[in-house]
């Protein structure tokens, strides 16, 4: 171990000397545990079928002792042999009276009877409990073959005119002639709800540990979960090789989804088997709260070795490799290393002592490189020169004089516009702008658009004249404006755009409307509710009407902000609706907001 690492050590000298040694003994209790509580598991499985055996044979009995008592029941034979005729209609009438009391009684003292049904080969018939349909001829010959004997279908559906679609195990039993045993007057069937013997099932087998079914002596399945079983010999013939061989000693039964164990019990009355299937690892799952106790106290015998392991780690390990790391840093030529001290140990001096080192030579090495970090400095002060604006105004001048002795008259006039819209845009570093001189950047803009588009745009700026010196805010006009022209004209037709600023109330309002192709109806469907919140929702913050308006609703509040209306000629109008405000030089702008002056 001489070329371990020390962390490598310590975890090698805990796992040989705590770990395993708890882990073998752990092993060996737990091994135990599962063998004795998987012994108890079966034992309690086996008296759950025979429960289950004893419940289910009940119910067989009691069914079958009401078929014996209509067979030897005078009312039943009169019934069955009588004939329907108007003479004897009225001993008819009364022994039906007598049956429906009987069978009355029986349906509501044996909630698990949904029907019976007597049937006599004279053409009577009587019917009880929950009307039925569905085909029964199959289990009906196979009780004419028995001649009397009673014989149970396997589960097969009906349809209830109570309940609908539902399933049920019945019995069918010929009813012979009390004086002549081999003349049948008729029959009798008594359905039981499947659901309640399948519910016996169910509290034995739970469906989430295993699955539970009925067999015939010929291994068809009379009763199982899955409906597609039923009627059928069991999908896995091993299993039924396995009952023959086992009878009722559990066995284990290795299948396609894995090794299971197998429960089964006969009933004496008919010869069914009741068998359960629980899978291996679900046994194991039952198991599964009293390994996790014997868990926790195997974890608890390892926690004093573990709390050992870490403490001598933090305490000496780990000081040791971040000393080592931070030493690869500094080799690397990152003089930000740093080795945190936690004590006042050697092991703690020795980081101090590490820090120390570091901070002397990065002193050095900041000396040597200050003066080329000046020099840089000064290099970049050369590079940053930048354009005096009144240069340009000065040159745009130049050149709109040359323009004119050119007689170039119409070069010229568009450069004086261009100079008096960059001249205002730029002047207007602050937050407020009178809304004369707001008007006077939009119609320079205008101007220079004009001049672009030609006849194809027209606009008209109308102001009050009271409202010249009221103060707004810087650029909320010009970038509607600009929208119209981008987004609302078509390139061939051109429109009209109209800018009029009025008072109403003591609110100041500016409206812009062109003849555009108007909003779509998504984006005016989005601004509507940009309006009604009071805020820009994310996907308009790079709009301008959102921009303008969270402006605006920002600086005045609620209630303030972007308007939009419908024209009747078609189009868009925006509407701006904002507090009138003291003139501009009234304001103190250092006690407003800063506000984005490219915002648009």
């Amino acid at each position: 171990m001489r070329f371990f690492s020390l962390k490598r050590k310590s975890t090698a000298i805990f796992i040989l000397f705590v770990t395993l040694p708890t882990l073998i003994i752990g092993n060996f209790v737990l091994s135990e545990y599962d063998r004795i509580l998987s012994r108890q598991f079966a034992e309690s499985m086996d008296k759950n079928l025979n429960t289950v055996e004893m419940n289910i044979s009940d119910k067989i009995k009691k069914v079958e002792d009401i078929t014996d008592y209509m067979i030897y029941k005078d009312s039943f034979r009169d019934f069955l042999t009588t004939p329907f005729e108007p003479s004897t209609l009225a001993m008819l009438n009364a022994t039906k009276r007598d049956i429906e009391a009987f069978a009355t009684f029986q349906l509501m003292s044996k909630s698990n009877i949904k029907s019976i049904s007597l049937r006599g080969f004279n053409g009577n018939e009587f019917n009880i409990g929950e009307p039925v349909a569905g085909d029964e001829k199959r289990w009906i010959d196979e009780a004419i073959a028995r001649k009397g004997a009673p014989f149970w279908s396997n589960s097969y559906p009906i349809i209830s005119g109570w309940a609908g679609e539902k399933r049920v195990v019945s019995m069918f039993r010929v009813i012979n002639s009390f004086d002549d045993a081999v003349t049948p007057l008729g029959m009798v069937t008594i359905r039981l709800d499947e659901a309640d013997i399948a519910g016996l099932l169910e509290v034995a087998v739970p469906q989430k540990l295993g699955s539970a079914f009925v067999l015939r002596r010929d291994g068809t399945v009379l009763l199982d979960r899955d409906v597609s079983h039923v009627g059928r010999p069991y999908p896995d013939p091993r299993l039924i090789r396995g009952l023959a061989e086992n009878g009722d000693v559990p066995f284990r039964l290795e299948s396609e989804d894995g090794s299971h164990l197998v429960f089964a019990r006969q009933m004496k009355s008919t010869g069914w088997t009741i068998a359960a299937m629980i899978p291996e690892e679900r046994i194991v799952g039952q198991t599964h709260h009293v390994k996790s106790t014997l868990t926790a106290l195997l974890v608890a015998m390892l926690l004093f070795g573990l709390i050992a392991l870490i403490g001598f780690n933090l305490a000496i390990i780990r000081p040791i490799l971040e000393l080592r790391k931070e030493t690869n840093r500094l080799k690397r030529g990152d003089f930000n290393a740093r080795v945190q001290v936690r004590s006042q140990d050697e092991v703690g001096d020795l980081g101090r002592q590490f820090n120390h080192m570091v901070e002397t030579i990065k002193d050095l090495i900041d000396n040597k490189y200050k003066l080329e970090i000046r020099q840089r400095e000064s290099e970049l002060k050369m590079l940053q020169q930048q354009m005096d604006p009144h240069f340009l105004y000065n040159t745009l001048d130049m050149i709109r004089w040359t323009a004119r002795l050119e007689k170039a008259m119409e070069t010229s006039r568009l450069i004086e516009l261009l100079s008096r819209f960059m001249r205002a845009g730029m002047e207007r570093a602050t937050m407020w702008t009178p809304l004369s001189q707001e008007l006077e950047f939009v119609r320079a803009y205008l101007d220079l658009q004009q001049k672009r588009l030609g006849p194809k745009l027209t606009f008209s700026v109308h102001m009050e004249s009271s409202l010249a010196d009221v103060a707004v805010l810087s650029k909320i006009v010009q970038p509607l404006v600009e929208n119209s022209i981008k987004h609302g004209f078509n390139p061939r037709h051109g429109g009209t755009i109209r800018v009029r600023c009025y008072q109403a109330g003591q609110n100041l309002r500016i409206e812009v409307s062109d003849t555009g192709r108007g909003f779509a109806a998504e984006t005016a469907a989005k601004l509507r509710r940009m309006i009604a919140t009071g805020r820009a929702p994310e996907e308009l913050l790079g709009h301008a009407l959102g921009n303008i308006h969270e402006r605006i609703s920002i600086v005045y509040g609620p209630g303030y902000g972007v308007e939009l209306e419908d024209l009747p000629e078609g189009g868009a109008c925006v509407r701006l609706n904002m507090p009138l405000t003291i003139p501009v030089a009234e304001h103190d702008n250092r006690l407003l907001p800063e506000a984005d002056p490219n915002a648009s």
